[in-house]
């Protein structure tokens, strides 16, 4: 399974020139599969991501009632994208600054529909 799951992310990659990189990573902050470039250590990428989630279900529950879809940061360089994938992972997508968000969070809602039928098979 973890290989059908990188082959998406490569997908994913392969699709919009602008993602530099795709994760998934469980709640704990484990990564599942990548296709990060290989100068992010992902391990780092694994906490921050879960530490986001968490952060983000919190303000979303505590202030809007609602359930977290997707947080981001952005810099100066890009974009960071952390999306809730069912109830046990995230995907992290890193995003060039030139991107067009709307293409992007397209493809990435598409991602993550092929991300929970491949999750919930497991």
């Amino acid at each position: 399974m973890s290989n059908q799951i990188t082959n998406t992310l490569k997908t994913l990659n392969g699709n919009i020139p602008e993602i530099i990189g795709g994760a998934v990573i469980s709640i704990d902050g484990q990564v599942i599969a990548s296709a990060m470039p290989g100068k992010i250590d992902e391990d780092l990428l694994g906490g921050m991501a879960a530490a986001m989630l968490g952060i983000g279900e919190r303000i979303s529950t505590e202030l809007m009632r609602s359930e977290m879809g997707q947080v981001y940061i952005r810099s100066p360089d890009g974009y960071v994208l952390v999306n809730a994938v069912g109830s046990d992972a995230s995907l992290v997508v890193l995003v060039a600054r030139q991107a067009k968000l709307g293409l992007i969070f397209l493809e990435v809602k598409r991602t993550i529909q092929d991300l929970e039928r491949l999750l919930c098979n497991d």
